[in-house]
């Protein structure tokens, strides 16, 4: 019979009933009760193609903006990743982002973790398996028995409670779909009979947790989501006994070498013991782990070389009762220790300043980054009398503005600027002086009445606000009085070899305001913002000399070619052609009209991708990227309501049959904004896919034979091509990502031009800008990470760009997306522990954009715009007889956005954006991260000084001193022997042979890290892939 629709097993039944019964429910997915009726793994069809992306949402969250690919996929196999406790999808996304082509990974994301942070957790593992398995079932049913990639092979890749999920997803696929992963790896686990706690600390657990967490977290107690770990380990308690499946496929077995250390209190004494430091006038304190006869100088030197603010700061020590040290002295058990302002800082200490050449948008970000670490040892070098660099203060007219809303463009932008300077979310309402930069502004640039179409507010500012708005941000974070200005590096020199340790770099300067260049300064670290918009591309086509119009260029110096002017009475009633279809080209059509022209054409090769201000806005706030295909679709109403045609007709649009796989490519990146929609559709702008010719009077002829007639105004538009002057100081001859002929310590960068992406996070230089600036940071602070990767010989797989066969008049400083985006990946995944840097910018910007730019009012404040530039056409620009044009898009239109992402993504947002408990606790997150990220690293940046100079070989002090703490907290807690404070003794990790079936093999091997830092380690991926290649019958030349 059946009950609700689904069949029930009775005894009337007879065996092919049976059968049928249990299988029709395995359909369902519905297993409860059947967990001993196993189905037999199917034979599927030999898959030996290729894959296309796999299906992804809120289990499985999509990467950060993605490239589109070149050609056919080469993905053949796909892998999940299963994390453990405290972990989030982010803090792997760059890792598995950077695996080779032939390997697609995503990771799923656990209800209450990560982009998820807001769901309730799962009540246990079986119900987290459970949305596990629906987070995969997508890409499941491609693959099955019957799907479009059948046999496609899987592969299963966990840590710690993750081994437990992906084993009960495992046995669900087995019986719902009779399919296996063609290889399962386990990382920092036992198999599922083995609980991590014992009694004592289930117990524990329930009644003092915090005792229970610090013990698996002593180093980061104060910084990590102790409830959030909590939660996660009850999962770790769950057992399963040995018969509960068995996994038909090859397993590995990694085991992180670093973890024996909890026991070495069992064998032997420590050496080590912990001094307790007290900063003077404060609470704080640090254990430093000191031997019974060092001095109180060697300490002292120490601790204001990774402590200190600024470089050679003199600190002392007294006892607990005031009484200053003796240098030579014996360190003491407690001391009090003056100079220092905190022990939260820490940084590694170069011989020489790090200098950061360009007080720019980059520049101004790098510093700031640096400031807010209060790392202080820096010096920044700027040609102009103040911060704005060339782009803002050279380029751009009095008429430029932010193209993008400012919320992604913001100097603020990153969770680190949320608790540090002014606080808050940018320039939200309420933080402190920041505020005003998007409030409405009278002055150069904006119209008389100011500028928000009376909102109160300007979500685009133009140059006198983004120029004040960088100043202010360098007196905030303290960047000014480090920052000479009217300053020119004019040479550059390495002194040593250029390989060594302890090279530096000697800058010759010039005085611009006085003309002197007789001085120099030795810097340890370099970064250049060379900039990438002060230098025009110069084209001279004949006829310009006979022509008796207005020649000139959109942006840059008088001396690149002529400094176009739009503001004069020249510019009212007249017809104008703009060369070129680049953002700039897009806004210069802007400054045409708000000028009185009557006409503009402008003439392209072919007709680039525009976006207009909500679609923009609506990627800037989405907490995972918005798909290509998804974006067409927003831009749609615009481009079919104003003349522009449909989008998904351009060249730029590069998809499949079903639209299901979507790629936007083109030579040059959004013009974003709704005015250049509206001149379309009031007949003020018109295009002509065509290049120029040759000039005559007032008249343009184009290559096609069409004249331009009774023109008075030619401006050119033809691309940025970088300063050529940047490449001869570094005497560049080839960039490897950012680094300056290979050097990790002088990286010069410029904005990279085009587009060419599946998915996207923003069009702005916010969020480029603060992963540039959180990478080096990390990097540069991590020296031994970087040496790891050379030694590991991974710095040599890096692609290396020389100068361009298809744009020879570009500098070699200057690059492309497609070839930034592939380096930035490759390095992210050589660093992989830098990538937790970043893991909070989704919820950031989620938070960020709606507290800055809320949807009500950012519509409103669109609309009001769009109508004022219809007002002014009417009374300026001949066009009072037109018909009024509705803005396109209703708040209604904009609302289903919401939903059409959260149903494609999976990612639950709404119009009205988070909560304010959920901006409080992405603040809090973050601010928490940082912290642990400074505080880790203390221990290796301790191991470096002459402090431990006597280090014997693997030596730990830090683990050696806080071991026999650790060892007596957790021994009791775990169920390891009674004498082991281990997760899991040796033999119980063994136990998982029996957890793979017959015919199949289990293999061991050991990683030289801690397990918990398995899937982030460079060394565990370099076990994992070979093997997962092997099994998934990858070919060698992939």
């Amino acid at each position: 019979g059946a009950a609700n629709g689904r069949p029930q097993l009775s005894s009337a039944m007879d065996f092919d009933d049976l059968d049928d019964a249990i299988e029709a429910r395995m359909a369902e997915g519905d297993t409860t009760g059947l967990e001993h009726f196993v189905q037999n793994k199917k034979v599927l069809k030999n898959f030996d193609g290729r894959l296309p992306p796999m299906p992804r949402g809120k289990g499985l969250p999509a990467k950060k903006q993605e490239t589109g690919t070149q050609g056919e996929s080469k993905v053949r196999v796909r892998a999940f990743v299963f994390y453990g406790p405290g972990d989030t999808s982010d803090v792997l996304m760059p890792v598995v982002g950077a695996l080779p082509k032939y390997m697609e990974a995503a990771v799923y994301e656990w209800p209450g973790h990560g982009l998820r942070s807001e769901e309730p957790h799962a009540r246990d593992l079986e119900a987290l398996a459970a949305d596990a398995f629906e987070a995969l079932l997508p890409a499941l049913e491609e693959v099955k028995e019957g799907g479009e990639f059948e046999g496609a092979p899987f592969v299963f890749i966990g840590r710690s409670v993750g081994c437990q999920i992906m084993t009960l997803v495992a046995k669900t696929i087995l019986h719902r779909f009779g399919m296996v992963p063609c290889a399962v790896v386990v990382a920092d686990r036992a198999p599922l009979e083995f609980p991590l706690l014992s009694a004592e600390g289930q117990a524990a657990l329930n009644s003092n947790p915090d005792k229970v967490v610090k013990a698996f977290n002593y180093e980061y107690f104060d910084v990590i989501d102790k409830d959030l770990f909590k939660k996660d380990l009850q999962y770790s308690a769950e057992t399963r006994d040995p018969f509960f499946h068995k996994f038909e496929c090859n397993m590995m077995v990694l085991k992180g070498k670093q973890d024996a250390s909890v026991d070495e209190p069992r064998k032997t004494t420590s050496r080590y013991k912990m001094s307790t430091l007290r900063i003077k006038g404060s609470n704080e304190t640090f254990l430093m782990p000191v031997l019974p006869n060092t001095k109180v100088r060697d300490l002292t030197e120490t601790l204001s070389s990774v402590f200190a603010f600024k470089p050679g700061a003199k600190l002392s020590a007294s006892s607990p009762q005031g009484k200053e040290l003796e240098h030579i002295s014996n360190v003491q058990d407690d001391m009090i220790i003056d100079g220092l302002v905190d022990f939260k800082h820490p940084r590694y200490s170069w011989p020489h300043p790090v200098c950061i050449i360009g007080a720019g948008f980059s520049g101004t970000k790098m510093a700031m980054m640096y400031m807010h670490h209060k790392y202080e040892n820096i010096v920044v070098f700027d040609r102009h009398a103040e911060a704005g660099g060339d782009a803002w203060l050279n380029a751009s007219t009095k008429h430029s503005r932010v193209q993008t809303d400012v919320g992604a463009f913001n100097v603020w932008y990153g969770p680190e600027f949320t608790f540090s300077g002014d606080k808050g979310f940018g320039t939200a309402p309420g933080n402190g002086g920041r505020d005003i930069f998007q409030k409405s502004f009278k002055g150069p640039g904006a119209p008389p009445e100011g500028t928000g179409a009376g909102t109160g507010v300007d979500y685009h500012p133009v140059r006198a606000q983004v120029l004040s708005m960088m100043q202010y941000a360098a007196k905030e974070y303290g960047i000014t009085e480090h920052t000479r200005f009217q300053t020119e590096v004019a040479g550059l020199k390495v002194v040593g070899d250029p390989e060594a340790d302890d090279r530096y770099y000697e800058l010759s300067l010039k005085d611009l305001s006085t003309g002197q260049s007789d001085k120099t300064c030795k810097v340890s670290v370099v970064y250049h913002f060379a900039g990438a918009y002060d230098f025009n591309r110069i084209i001279d086509y004949p006829g310009e000399d006979v022509f008796g119009g207005q020649v000139g260029y959109g942006m840059g110096h008088q001396n690149q070619g002529g400094v176009f002017c739009f503001d004069d009475e020249r510019m009212k009633g007249a017809r104008v052609a703009i060369l070129g279809n680049g953002a700039f080209a897009i806004e210069n059509v802007r400054s045409c009209v708000e000028n009185g022209a009557y006409k503009v054409f402008v003439v392209t090769r072919r007709k680039s991708l525009a976006c207009p201000r909500l679609p923009c806005w609506f990627c800037h706030q989405g907490p995972a990227p918005t798909p290509s295909g998804m974006l067409l679709d927003m831009l749609k109403p615009m481009y079919m309501a104003t003349g522009f045609g449909d989008p998904w007709d351009y060249y730029a649009v590069v998809t499949n049959a079903s639209r299901s796989d979507v790629t936007i490519r083109q030579s040059s990146r959004f013009g974003i904004g709704d005015v250049g929609f509206l001149c379309s559709a009031y007949g003020l702008l018109e295009y002509r896919i065509d290049t120029l010719n040759h000039l005559t009077h007032h008249t343009l002829h184009l290559n096609s034979g069409e004249k331009l007639e009774n023109i008075q105004h030619l401006c050119k538009a033809l691309g940025l091509i970088g300063d050529h002057r940047m490449d001869k100081l570094h005497n560049l001859t080839y960039k490897i990502g950012p680094m300056a002929n290979g050097d990790w310590r002088r990286l010069i960068s410029g904005d990279a031009t085009g587009m060419d992406a599946k998915r996207f996070t923003t069009f702005s230089a916010g969020p480029a800008a603060l992963s540039f600036s959180q990478q080096w940071y990390y990097i540069h602070n991590h020296p031994w990470e970087y040496k790891q990767a050379v030694d590991q010989g991974m710095m040599k797989l890096l692609p290396v760009h020389k100068l361009s066969s298809t744009q020879p008049d570009q500098p070699i400083y200057m690059t492309n997306v497609q070839y930034e985006f592939t380096a930035s990946v490759m390095l992210s995944s050589f660093f992989p522990l830098s990538t937790r840097v970043g893991s909070e910018e989704g919820p950031f910007k989620y938070c960020l954009l709606h507290s800055m730019h809320p949807m009500d009012k950012f519509h409103e404040y669109a609309q009001a715009d769009w109508d004022r530039y219809q007002a002014m056409f009417r009374e300026n620009n001949n066009c009072g007889d037109r018909e009024f044009v509705p803005y396109p898009y209703t708040k209604e239109m904009v609302r289903s956005w919401f939903d059409e992402y959260s149903k494609r993504l999976g990612i639950n947002i709404t119009p009205s954006g988070p909560t304010e408990e959920f901006k409080r606790s992405v603040i809090v997150k973050a601010q928490n991260l940082d912290l642990y990220l400074q505080l880790e690293m203390i221990p290796q940046l301790v191991r470096m000084t002459k402090l431990h100079g006597n280090l014997k070989e693997g030596e730990d002090p830090f683990a050696l001193a806080t071991a026999s703490f650790v060892y007596e907290a957790k021994k009791a807690l775990t169920a390891s022997s009674p004498e082991s404070a281990l997760d899991f003794d040796e033999v119980a990790y063994d136990a998982w042979r029996h957890w793979v079936a017959m015919d199949y093999t289990c293999s061991f091997d050991s990683i030289d890290c801690k397990s918990r830092m398995m899937l982030t380690t460079p060394e565990a991926w370099e076990k994992i892939m070979p093997c997962i290649k092997k099994l998934a019958e990858v070919p060698d030349d992939e």
